[in-house]
């Protein structure tokens, strides 16, 4: 699974989010199989949710935008399942593409709701932080927090989350063990936010954030680079080339094993980090 050669010339995160939000039906996207009970669900084909099948009860990794729920809705009836069917739902980070939809889908679920602490003052203190760009983003109330020696599970599945600030200061990464009918087991991993927001340490004071989230996101991508990841999964589309493969996918070929994207991806976005941290020390000689 290549790296998707449109992760540095994809158009901006404001245009890809108004046309998700504006023409929800031109974006859609089906259900991909991206591992043994494991789907990218969204129903857009820009920010990634996943369904995990726990054998008692789902988990949802991500809501993407309220403009687009009704169609990750209509996805998770077309698997079969019903929306009390999910019992967790997972958040990597507080930004509007991914937790849009958060309030609308636990009112709907029941399901318990978790975030990264340090993003919690995003829905409280500093809501223009979530960047939402006028769509809908309902207030609501985390149940529980993550901490890394905390795993989470739910039925036959068991999710270790990593703290990896940088993106935001609570951005949080998912890794997770699943089963094939044959017995074989795949390691998933989702870095919850690769996006880097600002290249300099004037843009981060501009912001109301402190620059050394960037050294955090730093240390975030050699940390995980030394996880092994059987199947990789991005947090948007253009991260990885999930969109390129997907008519591969069949009941006894699943394109997206390649353990060596993960480490191609976390490279590729550290190599692109440590050029802004080399900017910041040329801020601070100046």
């Amino acid at each position: 699974m290549p790296l998707n050669s449109t992760s540095l010339t994809s158009p901006p995160a404001p245009v890809l989010m108004e046309h998700c939000c504006r023409q929800p039906w031109e974006t859609y996207m089906e259900p991909i199989k991206m591992a043994p009970g494991v789907w990218y669900i969204s129903g857009n084909d820009w920010v990634a949710c996943y369904l995990i099948d726990t054998g008692d009860g789902l988990i949802l990794i991500d809501t993407a935008m309220h403009e687009t729920c009704y169609l990750m809705i209509e996805n998770i009836r077309k698997l079969g399942y019903e929306l009390t069917d999910i019992k967790k739902i997972l958040l990597s980070h507080a930004h509007g593409d991914h937790i849009g939809a958060a309030r609308t889908m636990k009112e709907l679920t029941g399901a318990k709701l978790y975030l990264g602490e340090r993003d919690h003052f995003f829905l409280t203190e500093r809501r223009d932080l979530i960047f939402c760009d006028g769509y809908t983003c309902g207030e609501f109330e985390p149940d529980e927090f993550y901490a890394d020696d905390k795993p989470i599970t739910q039925g036959n599945v068991t999710i270790h989350t990593v703290s990896t600030p940088g993106h935001t200061p609570g951005c949080t990464s998912f890794f997770f063990e699943v089963t094939d009918k044959d017995g074989k087991t795949y390691k998933c991993g989702m870095h919850g936010g690769l996006g880097l927001l600002w290249n300099s340490k004037k843009a981060f004071k501009e912001i109301g954030l402190p620059s050394s989230l960037m050294y955090e996101f730093v240390d975030g991508l050699k940390k995980l680079d030394k996880f092994d990841v059987d199947i990789t999964l991005p947090s948007h589309t253009n991260q990885v080339g999930i969109l390129l493969l997907k008519d591969q996918v069949t009941e006894d070929f699943n394109p997206y094993y390649d353990p060596s994207i993960w480490h191609e991806l976390m490279q590729e976005r550290l190599e692109r980090a440590e050029k802004i941290l080399k900017k910041f020390e040329e801020e601070e000689d100046c």
